[in-house]
């Protein structure tokens, strides 16, 4: 507590008892003022709750489009073979430009959400989405549809990092949770707007169903309005007043310098007015390059790479997998619905591990990526329907917790202020293994004829960042 230095004190209380009874008063007066700007604290802070509900309602729906439209697309690859008489590779190539923008936006949307706010962005994203289908509908080119899909994932990608930004600022004590709810719409898209679209497909035609997808994208809109900013407490009067006494209050344990007050003549040579900065220090602050300074930071990204290699392999090569090993397609889908749920039922409830304080975060995503590499590469091991199920089931739910862990250790190791610049840094990573995973995979099957050494590469890059990882623990237990 700020109090009279011990000199000028000393001075007072022997000049008069009337002296020192304002000095006492002086000194409530600044324990009155601590108590009021702990509770302004407290009441500007995280509610963990009321309008936060919302907050996560918009983020659960825009991950659900984000994720869904990406699995959409494959309902309409053979349509668009047929119609614009081209190759698979070539469409599947082209369909991947939705997702890849979504994720590689996040380098934008980060900055963006600093400059502007983060409602703006969301709105602004869902606009962008919406508008690409719709557009992709009318397309008679191939380019073209690459273009709109790509704009469409462009906007996807700009309005999940405000949403994800948000629920840190709502939420505290309860954020684990949240978070993972939110992260959960992305398990629900994939099931729900792959039949929704194959039901477009055969009612309304290829050109009408991605309209219609087109124009419920739309709705990422109205959930970027719900990203309402936490109110600012204004100043009380009280607390203005009390201000009146600061000038006369000295810091701790030191005299006031009064050798330091310049005489006359000796503050012409000091500086008035400081460079402006550079163009390469606004772009550092403005992408907040300075977080690659922090080796958590650096290992939390090289985890994202890995994880998103590691899924999105898995994603796309279980179904054929599992009939080279002599499942029926049928049994196949089940397999993969299965470790759908689980991740669903992951993603939702391990935030009540983390807000229990049984585990924390970094003990969390380490156990759960252990978990997801094991799995992986005890695979060739796994040669009948029961185990391969067995083994779908304990992937989905360690990969459900994986990413919305990393959200959660992210806000831990940057804090609330930084945290959007984080999460687009992190889907960025995130794409560019997206994209890696998805050639490499296959590219591996054809060399081999076989899904084992996929699988295998699989297991083996999710263990690297298992020892990433490792690599943290050391350097948080030893600080």
């Amino acid at each position: 507590m700020a109090v009279i230095s011990e000199r000028r004190f000393n001075e007072v209380a022997k000049s008069s008892e009337t002296s020192t009874r304002v000095a006492k008063d002086w000194v409530c007066a600044k324990k009155t003022k601590k108590k009021d700007m702990a509770s302004t604290r407290e009441q500007s802070g995280a509610p963990d709750g009321r309008w936060g509900w919302f907050i996560i309602l918009a983020a659960h729906s825009t991950l659900i489009f984000r994720e869904g439209i990406a699995k959409c697309l494959g309902v309409f690859l053979q349509t668009f073979q047929s119609y614009f008489h081209t190759s698979t590779s070539l469409i599947g190539w082209v369909s991947s430009f939705c997702i890849t923008a979504a994720d590689l936006t996040g380098l934008v949307s980060g900055p963006l959400c600093q400059k502007i706010g983060c409602r703006p962005v969301a709105m602004m994203g869902g606009l962008f989405a919406g508008a690409g289908l719709i557009g992709a509908s009318f397309v008679e080119q191939v380019a073209s549809l690459c273009f709109c899909l790509t704009v469409s994932g462009f906007g996807l990608g700009l309005a999940l990092t405000p949403s994800l930004t948000m629920i840190s600022r709502y939420f505290d004590k309860r954020y684990s949770l949240a978070n993972g709810l939110a992260y959960s719409g992305s398990g629900v898209g994939i099931l729900i707007l792959a039949p929704i679209s194959q039901i477009f497909l055969d009612s309304y035609g290829w050109r009408g169903a991605i309209a219609l997808l087109g124009a419920l994208c739309l709705n990422v809109s109205v959930c970027g309005s719900m990203l309402r900013p936490l109110p600012q407490r204004p100043p009380c009067n009280n607390d203005l007043q009390k201000e009146q006494y600061e000038p006369l209050l000295l810091d701790e344990e030191k005299d006031f310098p009064m050798n330091s007050i310049p005489r006359k003549g000796e503050g012409k040579n000091l500086p008035i007015k400081e460079k402006d900065p550079s163009a390469c220090s606004k772009l550092s602050k403005g992408l907040a390059l300075d977080l690659f300074t922090n080796p958590s930071f650096v290992i939390l990204m090289v985890v994202q790479f890995c994880a998103r290699f590691t899924y999105m392999g898995w994603l796309i090569y279980l179904i054929p997998h599992a009939i080279q090993r002599g499942v029926s397609p049928m049994d196949a889908t089940l397999i993969a619905s299965a470790a759908g749920i689980s991740n669903i039922v992951s993603r939702a409830f391990h935030g009540l591990i983390i807000d229990w304080k049984i585990l924390s975060a970094l003990q969390m995503l380490t156990l759960s990526c252990i978990t997801a590499s094991a799995t992986l590469l005890l695979d060739p091991l796994m040669q009948t329907y029961l185990f391969l199920l067995l083994g779908s089931l304990v992937y989905g739910l360690a990969g459900g917790i994986i990413f919305p862990v990393c959200v959660v250790r992210m806000k831990e190791v940057v804090g609330t202020e930084l945290l959007a610049n984080a999460l687009g840094w992190s889907y960025g990573f995130a794409g560019i293994g997206r994209m890696i995973a998805a050639f490499l995979t296959g590219w591996l099957f054809d060399y081999f004829g076989d899904y084992n050494i996929s699988f295998i590469l699989l297991g083996g890059v999710q263990g690297f960042a298992v020892m990433m990882l490792l690599i943290d623990c050391l350097i948080h237990y030893r600080r």
